[in-house]
């Protein structure tokens, strides 16, 4: 975890926080100003509604484009501070040597130097966009506004903006959707370290490995994915509970008599949301939803004519390869039939000193070289007999995934929807479509590799061709779906294709509970919108009935444990917050997967990297495996590290005994008092105060929650000794369009980013009930903000 306390110590700091009060008011933005600008082209309004939410009314693109940046300023201006940092590797800069590793792993991907050479392939229409976007916000800090409080407790002040930092947040948020890396160091970590046998019940029979890394590479790799986890941890980039929810259905399955999109995107949750609503008003056109702060598109929402939402595709997007190097000149590596040098570049990481800096050394900046492939940049560390290299469909130098997102948001049919949603590289998404027309369909984005041999799922060698990967999905064989017969389409990141499909896109759907859920739920009744927003909200969890039933065949030993049983056997799996027997369910549940598989995967070796990641393998055993195990008295049940023979029964047993003491400590010894919610919590980290004691009061939210890994309403994350289950992963914002006219939508946090503003916490409660607000462009004049060009520019 990052430590922030080199900086929180400091007087100048407490001192400031002694005087946030004024400070955070000062920086609330101005909704109801005249102000002159030089770069508006016209005179633009922006009007907001009681939510916060901006309705801009302008005569161009243009202005719109521009209006967005100076909004995301105005109300987002530290998140996109923290955001380029993430995707420029210069936390250091702020943070201290505890940023380091953050930034020496980003540095190491070059996400800058891809961006800038994807901006070359964007078309001018494109690049306006940014350009007027980037605008937007530096004509905002043109006019020195009071910044928000995290740069004075910081003592930073931001930097004008770019284009290129755009398109690198785009890079960096597909990192956040491309898990695959990760989960190919975690299997060679456990190839290296279980027996075969235990090997197969977390990765199949079928994984058969030709190759592995050798004992050097494994550790080096395992100090990668301890630092990849922990920017999962503090800033919520990637994690393997990435995902979201969508579907659309027909016209004929609607009440309305139009077609319907249902989407809530799943990502990590921090305050405020990466999200922010937007309504877009032009004379002859409109567009509305919800825009990623850093861009000034739509990313899902309605045009005119259409409606469109999405999904993790969880396509493996991402290889390690092992390269071989020349044995008697390092500089060297095997291509083809030939060896060629590695192409290097050296970057410099600015470090800030400790608190108090006048007292402490100054660190010097680290010198990072980077090694580099011809696809791909070197990820391991130096000096070892085997190199590894990441090959990452987002570094590609030809990337075109935000004209992609600009074309859909001008798209006006199928057809136009498909052509854009072909030019994007990076992620991989189901994208679903609605039409005024009252046409549904879905269509896969992104490029998903090809391989020379195998499927991505470990390292691999280079083969003769020397790229381990062919090319990719042609764009006319991408999973596609046009107005089924059915009625509707639905994803929940589960696979999206037949078995019969001729490409391999992945080793890691989702389980397929969510949208077996989704699906009963279709083809219960008519279905009208508020339907719809109460699918979105369900918590009935499919995965839970074969465990609950081994779970029942225990005999209980004395009256607590059968008065936890009886709330067990009277459940029907629903995680609803003010379930008692959802707590039983879940909390025990943990613990039997603590007392059957932590002596099989601490290592003998004990080393910690390592012991972390094979800790990790026991989220994927699911429910129905553990009752399999159970059931059929594994051997697995047998703690190794006692002489006698344990039985699955004792393994029930004990963990229900621990699972009573546990939770009693942290809600009494009384049952009836145990309810999911007061177990479960959504938290809502700021970042990077979240994790700072006190501060962490000040700027982060939580609220009580129900539901569950695999219920619609997504409720994932981990268990804080002190606190119970916390979800720091789910929604993070629900829409449903019906394209009769209806477009319904709830932000998961607030619109705003500014401590003292109305809005930076409006909506988590609402969100948390399942309400919804709606699009509906607000009468009340006195919020107007308006952009007015400077006439007297030449």
């Amino acid at each position: 975890m990052c430590r922030f306390g080199t900086f929180i110590l400091a007087p100048s700091v407490l001192c400031a926080y002694v005087a946030y009060q004024q400070q955070v008011i000062s920086a609330l933005p101005q909704t109801g100003a005249n102000t002159v600008s030089a770069a508006v082209l016209e005179q633009v309004t922006v009007t907001r509604d009681a939510h916060g939410v901006p309705y801009i009314d302008a005569d161009s693109m243009a202005d719109v484009y521009f209006a967005m940046g100076y909004l995301h300023a105005q109300d987002r201006l530290w998140q996109l501070e923290l955001q380029r940092r993430l995707s420029a590797g210069t936390l250091s800069e702020v943070f201290g040597k505890e940023s380091v590793n953050y930034d020496v792993w980003v540095r190491t991907l070059g996400l800058y130097e891809v961006a800038e050479q994807s901006k070359a392939y964007l078309s001018e229409q494109a690049l306006a966009s940014l350009q007027s976007y980037t605008a937007g916000i530096n004509d905002f800090l043109r006019g020195q506004p009071t910044l928000p409080v995290e740069f004075t407790l910081l003592g930073i002040t931001p930097a004008p903006w770019r284009v290129e930092d755009s398109l690198a947040w785009m890079k960096m948020f597909s990192l956040s959707m491309s898990g695959n890396l990760e989960e190919e160091i975690q299997r060679s970590v456990a190839l290296k370290t279980l027996p075969k046998s235990l090997f197969a019940e977390f990765f199949g029979s079928e994984l058969a490995p030709s190759e592995s890394l050798d004992d050097g590479q494994v550790a080096s790799l395992s100090g990668l994915h301890h630092t990849i986890k922990q920017l999962e941890t503090d800033y919520k980039i990637g994690g393997k509970h990435i995902g979201s929810n969508a579907w659309v259905v027909s016209a004929e399955k609607s009440a309305s008599g139009s077609a319907i999109l249902a989407n809530d995107p799943h990502l990590g949750l921090q305050i405020p949301s990466l999200w922010y609503a937007v309504s877009q008003q032009l004379p002859d056109s409109q567009l509305q939803g919800m825009s990623l702060v850093g861009l000034p598109v739509i990313v899902f929402g309605q045009n005119n004519h259409i409606a469109w939402g999405g999904t993790n595709m969880e396509a493996d997007l991402q290889d390690l390869v092992m390269e071989e190097i020349h044995p008697e000149d390092p500089t060297l590596y095997r291509y083809q039939q030939q060896w060629l040098p590695f192409t290097e570049r050296t970057e410099y990481i600015k470090v800030k000193s400790d608190f108090p800096s006048l007292l402490k050394p100054t660190y010097r900046d680290v010198e990072l070289k980077i090694k580099e492939t011809l696809t791909g940049p070197v990820i391991s560390k130096a000096g070892l007999p085997q190199a590894v290299s990441l090959r990452w469909t987002a570094l590609q130098e030809k990337d075109t995934t935000y004209e992609g997102f600009f074309h859909i948001n001008h798209a006006e049919n199928w057809q136009q929807f498909k052509q854009a949603a072909d030019k994007i590289a990076s992620p991989s998404l189901n994208l679903f479509y609605a039409d005024k027309q009252d046409n549904i369909g879905f269509t896969g984005a992104g490029n998903i590799p090809v391989r020379e041999r195998g499927t991505g799922i470990l390292p691999a060698k280079r083969g003769v061709e020397g790229d381990v990967w062919q090319g990719f999905i042609p764009k006319d064989e991408m999973p596609s779906e046009f107005n089924p017969p059915r009625g509707y389409i639905i994803n929940a990141n589960n696979r999206n294709v037949a078995s019969s499909y001729p490409y391999h896109i992945s080793s890691s759907f989702a389980d397929p509970a969510r949208a077996e859920r989704i699906e009963q739920l279709l083809n219960t009744q008519s279905l009208d919108l508020d339907y719809i927003k109460q699918m979105q909200m369900d918590v009935k969890d499919l995965t839970v009935s074969k465990l609950k039933t081994v779970m029942e065949t225990v005999v209980a030993e004395d009256l607590w444990q059968q008065e936890a049983l009886d709330h067990l056997k009277a459940w029907q799996g629903n995680a609803h917050s003010d379930s008692i027997a959802a707590t039983v369910f879940y909390t025990w549940a943990r613990q039997i997967y603590r007392v059957l598989l932590n002596d099989e995967l601490i290592p003998a070796w004990n080393e910690k990297a390592a012991t972390r990641q094979l800790l990790g393998l026991r989220g994927r055993v699911s429910y129905d495996q553990l009752a399999e195990l159970l059931a059929q008295n594994s051997p697995l049940c047998d703690d190794t590290n006692t002489i006698e023979t344990e039985s699955c029964e004792e393994v029930l047993l004990s963990a229900l005994d621990r699972t009573l003491i546990l939770n009693s400590k942290l809600q009494g010894d009384e049952i009836d008092n145990w309810q999911w919610g007061k177990f479960q919590t959504t938290r809502y980290d700021h970042m990077p105060f979240g994790k700072v004691k006190h501060l962490n009061k000040v700027f982060s939210r939580e609220v009580a929650t129900g539901g569950a890994t695999n219920t619609v309403n997504v409720a994932a994350g981990f268990y804080e000794k002190d606190n119970g289950f916390i979800q720091n992963y789910g929604a993070g914002f629900r829409q449903v369009i019906d394209m009769g006219g209806r477009y319904q939508f709830m932000n998961s946090t607030g619109q705003s980013g500014q401590l003292a503003s109305a809005h930076y916490d409006d909506m988590i409660t609402l969100f948390a009930q399942g309400q919804y607000v709606s699009f509906e462009s607000p009468k009340e004049a006195s919020r107007k903000l308006t952009l007015t060009p400077n006439q007297g520019q030449e």
